[in-house]
């Protein structure tokens, strides 16, 4: 049977072609989108540890969205911030964007981020070490620390120079690769320096890390009662948010690629009610041999299976090169994750594309009357 059924589907050559590329493109479609959904999901759960157990202070009506443009908060608010019960330590932060890293407006930016030496393993993680050179340390001037992808994207190393509005620093060490994107593409200066340098007095948001990290959901409400300028965000607060927002971008980007694969399935339904209607007579003869219609159905089953699992297996390895492809023109801001469930979940889909297209034409195959259909021309 699948010897007939590949040699049937080579009679109509350009019909079939058209058919698998049906096929292909609904499948490509899906393993792109869902390549690169999967990378941001991951992306951004690399970007939530950086947050465990820290909360996030800023003015209201500033978001996260726009960087927390307006927002301001003093060094007085943040001995203030300080001196609450529960609290372990404040980290102000100072942000410059001075480029971005890939070809799109959306990537990555390139930023130089002044933090306090003494706190910088809070931002970069204490696990994350120097892959060479030192951390910034208390009396640094005119020295900054560059993450993995800025160092490699620039050629820099220690001894080298990084320029920061018209100023050089010079770098001391490379911190290793960690998966956060905000330390990849990044250098870390002295605060002082960077705010003397952009000539600001106060910070856009500052992160407030709590003696104990059971306590973070009552001293996030203390913050709030005692500044009523203040919100506030929790490491809650915030998987909460982007949990829903990554499930609205999977279900978005999946539903695109399904809506391209089910109209790659109806191409396989319309190829093969073609089929039917040109193979009567071959169906008749197939029947008075002895076939039986269970016989027949699986014939033409077979058949629509056989297009969609080679348009399947093609759309996987187009899919998967394109979504590494998307990932190389943004700077990998949108860096695909192609998973064993993404492929094999792909090629299932496909071959249901195959078994429910070609289901309705192969039982009125099957239900041809022999007599009939030896008539037909």
């Amino acid at each position: 049977m699948l010897d007939i059924a590949f040699r049937n589907t080579r009679r109509q050559r350009t019909r079939s072609i058209l058919t698998i590329l049906g096929i292909i493109i609904g499948i490509a479609a899906i393993v792109a989108l869902g390549s690169i959904s999967e990378g941001l999901n991951y992306m951004v759960e690399a970007q939530m540890e950086t947050l465990v157990g820290k909360i996030i202070v800023h003015e209201k009506g500033a978001s996260m969205m726009t960087a927390y443009s307006g927002s301001e908060i003093t060094m007085e608010q943040v001995s203030d911030l300080e001196d609450l019960p529960g609290v372990k330590d404040v980290i102000p932060l100072v942000f410059h964007i001075m480029g971005t890293s890939g070809g799109f407006e959306f990537a990555q930016p390139d930023m130089a981020i002044g933090i306090e030496p003494e706190k910088q393993d809070y931002f970069k993680g204490e696990k994350v070490g120097m892959s060479e050179g030192r951390e910034l340390e208390d009396g640094d001037t005119e020295v900054a620390i560059t993450g993995s992808d800025y160092a490699e994207k620039y050629d820099l190393e220690v001894g080298d120079y990084v320029t920061v509005e018209d100023e050089d620093f010079y770098i001391v060490g490379v911190v290793e690769k960690s998966d956060n994107m905000d330390i990849d593409s990044s250098i870390l200066i002295p605060l002082e320096e960077l705010a003397d340098l952009l000539e600001i007095e106060a910070y856009p948001f500052v992160f407030v890390v709590p003696e104990d990290i059971e306590e973070s959901e009552q001293i996030a409400e203390d913050i709030k009662d005692s500044f009523e300028d203040f919100d506030v965000i929790t490491a809650k607060d915030m998987a909460r948010t982007v949990g829903e927002l990554m499930t609205n971008i999977k279900v978005f980007t999946l539903g695109i690629g399904a809506i391209a694969a089910i109209v790659g399935g109806l191409g396989v339904m319309n190829t093969m009610i073609m089929a039917v209607l040109e193979r009567k007579r071959e169906i008749g003869v197939f029947k008075a041999i002895g076939a039986t219609d269970r016989m027949v159905l699986k014939q033409f089953l077979s058949e629509s299976a056989m297009l969609s699992v080679i348009g399947g297996a093609i759309g996987v390895i187009l899919g998967a090169a394109g979504a590494i492809g998307i990932g190389v023109l943004s700077g990998f801001a949108a860096s695909p994750v192609i998973t064993p469930e993404i492929v094999i979940g792909a090629m299932v889909f496909a071959l249901m594309l195959g078994l429910f297209g070609g289901l309705y034409p192969a039982i009125k195959a099957a239900r041809l009357d022999p007599v009939e259909a030896l008539r037909y021309e």
